[in-house]
């Protein structure tokens, strides 16, 4: 089974997408629908937040007829992708799940800043200091952007297994409390029994 969204963005604002989490159930596949212009650059990250589910497929293929595969993996806890859009449309991101439980995921994109020297100025700004340092600028920027959406990550890890242990703590509980009540019922029903016994020898 198959769900698709659609994003309501063109990934037009430089700050991009904040880190965002879907659950893939198992044996399904959950879909995102990126709407692009052709030769819009676009990067991002995900993370298997649990990470005993490798079982994990990530697609991005670009819109029909070409279809045009920009990445492709399965089995990778985390890692990170870039491409740039072969053709105007619909771009789409794709989670599968084959393993036998649901996987949450974190994941992040947003498209990356254009050339920061339009056609008019390359004659002017064309010096290899100033192409360095917008290259540099770009790294930075992607760099803190993933830093940032890692943190998301482990906020979200962070969070699923507090609740896992939460709940491990109440069924835990719950069954202390059911073994006192069985233990509390035969230590009265033996008191019981062994003063009836006595009583009975006593009147024999």
């Amino acid at each position: 089974m198959k769900h698709r969204t659609l994003l309501g963005l063109f990934l037009s604002l430089l700050g991009g997408v904040s880190a965002l989490n879907v659950e893939v159930k198992s044996g399904t596949s959950e879909c995102f629908i990126l709407q692009m212009e052709k030769s819009a650059a676009c990067s991002g990250n995900f993370e298997i937040i649990e990470e005993e589910n490798q079982l994990i497929g990530i697609t991005i293929i670009g819109p029909k007829p070409s279809s045009t595969v920009y990445f492709e993996t399965i089995g990778q806890a985390e890692g990170n992708f870039q491409f740039e859009a072969a053709s105007t449309g619909d771009q789409t991101l794709c989670f599968s799940n084959q393993g036998d439980k649901d996987a949450p995921i974190g994941f992040a994109f947003r498209e990356d800043a254009a050339d920061l020297i339009s056609d008019g100025d390359s004659a002017v700004a064309t010096e290899e200091n100033i192409v360095s340092m917008i290259e540099v600028g770009k790294d930075l920027s992607q760099g803190l952007d993933m830093l940032l959406d890692h943190q998301q990550y482990m906020r979200m890890r962070e969070e699923h297994h507090r609740s896992a242990v939460q709940g491990t703590n109440s069924k835990v509980l719950w069954w202390t409390l059911v073994e006192a009540a069985i233990l509390v019922s035969m230590s009265i029903w033996q008191i019981l029994y062994i003063r009836k016994f006595f009583e009975v020898k006593r009147y024999v």
